[in-house]
């Protein structure tokens, strides 16, 4: 079978480039205030965008410049945010050079998360297979699309020590949770420009921008809320196996430890590192949809131990905080049935807030007894798998 794969490069002036080609003005896609008033934050491309590019495949690689499109199948699985550089693969699983059908997918040139799956089928406009089969490509192609080429278109004291706590992971939903809960004693991290937040370049940078951040004064601690979001393609299926890993377990584990040598290192005596785990790692409950988002919070009750005995000896502690679905970022854009069911799985009927989550993050750094390091506090409100 034949098989071609090729990057874009899709810049935030697509979607405007788009409407005006379209005439679809929909302010999901072209209104970024507007967008800012939805769970998805800023303007999300029109899904016939990506039926251009599964055009694109048909028409310059399978079949190529003779192809004749018979019919196309789109299943939008997750939005696509631009500015973003996505992968384009194609398969021809059935048929013959001048007949058939390809299946395609998008996804996500550095984390691996699949955008949109479907298939076409395709005959030829010519009955010369010649020109058909010289366009077939089975290496891989770099596209980059610009707008130019295109067509037109609170708080509480907290702590067991006096001094500040930073909150990476800041401007999500958790994050600023905890920020508020913090109040004054928060210095909330984000690695992207935003308003009343710190923004550093990399979290592995730790040890060099922490006393940067704390400007002299005593670091309490280090509460680790930032994460990738959850993948969601199939171990069996990655054609790209190291972008992904890297970006779902290598990375967020080199994090974990860079917070936790910075701590080490400026952190005072009593000072605590906060990691926040998820009951999608836990059996019964992980979550095989979204498989390298729960194989590396599942290294984190493991991690805690093992930190635990180093940070003890500088007097210093680490926790793993499990929690289960919180009302809050992504899980926003739950459908009715999921919130129903979600809600269900819990005694009280209820889905927990980011709010709750940060306030038994006070009642643990409020907790001045080193028995609590190493240990994985699992907060699911009885919650079943």
């Amino acid at each position: 079978m034949s098989s071609a794969r090729f990057v874009v490069d899709i810049p935030a002036e697509a979607a405007l480039a788009f409407a005006g080609l379209s005439g679809d003005w929909n302010p999901l896609h072209t209104d970024p205030a507007y967008a800012a008033t939805t769970a998805y934050a800023r303007p999300v491309l029109h899904g016939a965008f990506s039926a251009g590019l599964f055009s694109r495949m048909a028409g310059m690689h399978l079949p190529g410049r003779a192809c004749l499109l018979h019919g196309l199948r789109l299943r939008f699985i997750a939005p696509i945010i631009p500015p973003v550089g996505v992968v384009v693969e194609g398969r021809q699983i059935s048929g013959t050079a001048s007949v058939g059908r390809v299946a395609v997918s998008i996804s996500d040139r550095e984390s691996g998360t699949r955008y949109v799956e479907g298939e076409y089928d395709f005959g030829l406009h010519t009955s010369s297979l010649d020109d058909a089969a010289s366009d077939v490509v089975g290496a891989e192609g770099i596209d980059t699309l610009s707008t130019e080429s295109s067509p037109p278109g609170t708080a509480t004291d907290g702590g067991t020590a006096p001094g500040r706590f930073i909150v990476t992971g800041a401007s999500g939903g958790l994050g600023q949770a905890v920020c508020d809960r913090l109040g004054e004693r928060a210095i909330g991290i984000s690695r992207s420009a935003r308003e009343g937040l710190t923004q550093v370049a990399d979290l592995e940078n730790a040890e060099e921008w922490v006393p940067q951040v704390v400007d002299g004064q005593p670091l309490a601690g280090i509460v680790h809320c930032a994460w990738p979001s959850p993948d969601n393609a199939a171990l069996s299926e990655l054609s790209d196996r190291l972008n992904p890993i890297e970006h779902h377990i290598a990375a967020p584990l080199r994090q974990c430890f860079a917070l936790a040598s910075a701590l080490r290192r400026h952190g005072q005596p009593g000072s605590t590192l906060v990691l926040f785990g998820s009951t999608a790692a836990d059996p019964g409950r992980h979550n095989y949809r979204m498989p390298l988002y729960s194989i590396a919070k599942s290294t984190l009750p493991t991690m805690t131990r093992a930190l635990a005995i180093e940070l003890a000896k500088s007097e210093q502690r680490v926790v793993n905080i499990v929690l289960d679905v919180l009302d809050t970022g992504m899980n926003q854009r739950m459908g009715k049935l999921a919130r129903i069911a979600n809600a269900n799985r819990s005694p009280f009927g209820t889905i927990p807030t980011a709010a709750d989550a940060a306030a038994q993050l006070a009642w643990v750094l409020d907790n001045p007894s080193p028995m609590v390091s190493g240990a994985s506090i699992t907060l699911a409100a009885g919650a079943l798998p």
